[in-house]
């Protein structure tokens, strides 16, 4: 409540005048957009710098070869218009005629295929490079087609390249010594915005794109003229600029901060859904740190007795009815999101009763580890447990302190997010952390045998049926606890449009938003 009133207390009847004043009705008949970020952004090259603020710049700048529509949930064309698997490793996609890089050079096969032969280059050394590591090599198989070769069958294939596979020009990436300049001096894509400018400290200005060629209305062209992305230093800034008209949009805004905002004149709150959802994960295997009483099925079924999910989602995840639960380790937006098993009800005494059984009647000592982004709900966690009698203490670390302890064995209980990759496809969800890596604090056969026969299984069916086995044994063994969706939440200007429903890990895209 401290920044409540610190801003809304103390500048009072002062701050909401100015709110209401004329900067932010001046910015909508420029036809210019400005919106805060706290963390700043130096390349639009998401592969080299892969956080929310750059995929918002990235998204709009450049295209994908395939869209994902999460209103049909079936896959549209971006930059190719036909495509199809000519055998089980292998996909052909034709280009759409006509389309352009920034600079007026014609968007052809060559760039394609440069484009996917770097991302999956074990020597371009990327971030990430696994989400490419399916593919063998691309061809071109003329001026307008395409042909992807993999390593091995690859159901996942359109999700990966409908999910941050930008096509780069490569008469101007492909001449680049230092790939790393691309996106902070030279970054030319074919999307709905251009940019005029990027400085880490001044920010970035996107300008629209005028030959943009929409491919339909799942991947609109750009309507606001100008977007100005404006570094600033931390959430009591953005706030107290937006109110005296400075900025527009805001995003990433706590609960009570929110609901603040939004009922001020002259603001509005949108909280859209994307792929990110909370959860609870127990280790079930005994390694140098974890808690052995994790070990025990019915013990972590205990635990997630203790876990009133739904006080979670309405008290704690800001949202509204935007926040939903989530009953298994997947998004139901996702292909492949099938099970029948849910996790057990909230019923702190029969927990009780449960952890008596099982032979610790006056509960246990556990630690809870959480990363940025999770705190709050890791502690109101921790807090249920306590009532059980569980003693559970909450760690709340920077995640590279995080991922030292994971990578040490460590972890007990991790409070987390997930952001399912940003693809629109289960294969992501249970392959983060059953994977027999150091992220894997379970080592179940079963699911991790079923993981990679789903990876290849190209009958939809058949692979559906696959990961219902998966993710209803996740439930069964009490593995993983999947709390409520976590929704980005936007502050912004009442006479701004910003469209839910996004399957990006932003949460929106720029392109999307309009003015009233």
């Amino acid at each position: 409540m401290g920044l409540r009133h610190g801003l809304l207390g103390a500048c009072g009847a002062a701050m909401l005048a100015m709110a209401s004043a004329s900067p932010a009705a001046a910015q909508k008949a420029a036809d210019t957009l400005r919106f805060a970020f706290q963390d700043p952004i130096s390349t639009v090259d998401i592969f080299f710098d892969p956080k929310p603020e750059t995929e918002f710049v990235e998204d709009a700048i450049f295209d994908n070869l395939l869209v994902y529509d999460a209103k049909s949930h079936t896959y549209k064309p971006g930059l190719a218009q036909d495509w199809k698997h000519v055998d089980p490793k292998t996909l052909e996609l034709k280009l759409r005629p006509g389309i352009t890089f920034h600079d007026g050079s014609p968007l052809t096969a060559d760039d394609v295929v440069y484009t996917l032969n770097y991302l999956s280059d074990p020597k371009s050394k990327l971030r990430y490079a696994a989400n490419w590591d399916f593919i063998d090599h691309a061809e071109k198989v003329s001026a307008d087609t395409v042909r992807v070769v993999m390593k091995r069958p690859t159901a996942y294939d359109l999700a990966r390249l409908a999910t941050n596979t930008p096509i780069y020009p490569a008469a101007i990436h492909g001449k680049l010594a230092e790939k790393v300049d691309f996106g902070r001096k030279h970054p030319v894509g074919t999307g709905p915005y251009m940019l005029k400018s990027i400085d880490s400290t001044n920010g970035v200005v996107l300008v629209k794109n005028p030959n943009y060629r929409s491919p339909g209305p799942w991947r609109p062209a750009a309507s606001i003229g100008t977007i100005r992305l404006i570094p600033m230093p931390d959430l009591q800034t953005e706030i107290a600029t937006m109110m005296t008209g400075g900025i527009d949009l805001i995003h990433d805004v706590p609960k009570d901060q929110a609901q603040n905002l939004a009922s001020t004149p002259g603001f509005a709150m949108t909280a859209s859904q994307g792929l990110t959802f909370y959860f609870m994960a127990m280790a079930s295997v005994d390694k140098s740190g974890t808690a052995p009483e994790l070990t025990k099925p019915e013990v972590r079924k205990a635990l997630e007795m203790a876990i009133d999910r739904e006080a979670l989602r309405k008290d704690l995840v800001p949202g509204g009815d935007a926040v939903k639960l989530v009953d298994a380790f997947c998004i139901d937006a996702q292909v492949g999101c099938v099970h029948s098993v849910k996790p057990p009800a909230f019923d702190p005494d029969g927990a009780k009763k449960l952890l008596a059984e099982a032979g610790y009647p006056n509960g246990f000592d556990v630690d809870i580890t959480a990363y940025p982004g999770a705190w709050p709900e890791a502690e109101a966690v921790g807090g249920m447990l306590r009532k059980i009698g569980v003693r559970a203490s909450v760690n709340t670390l920077t995640f590279v302190a995080y991922r030292k302890k994971q990578t040490a064995g460590k972890l007990q209980i991790l409070v987390g997010h997930w952001a399912s990759g940003g693809m629109p496809d289960a294969a992501a969800a249970p392959d983060f952390l059953f994977n027999d890596t150091g992220r894997d604090y379970w080592h179940d056969k079963e699911i991790n045998a079923w993981q990679k026969e789903a990876g290849g299984e190209m009958d939809s069916a058949k692979r559906d049926a696959i990961y219902k086995k998966i993710f209803d044994r996740i439930n069964e063994q009490h593995y993983v606890m999947t709390l409520t969706t976590f929704p980005t939440i936007f502050v912004h200007s009442a006479d701004l449009v910003v469209p839910k429903g996004s399957l990006t890990t932003a949460g929106a895209q720029l392109d999307e938003m309009h003015w009233k």
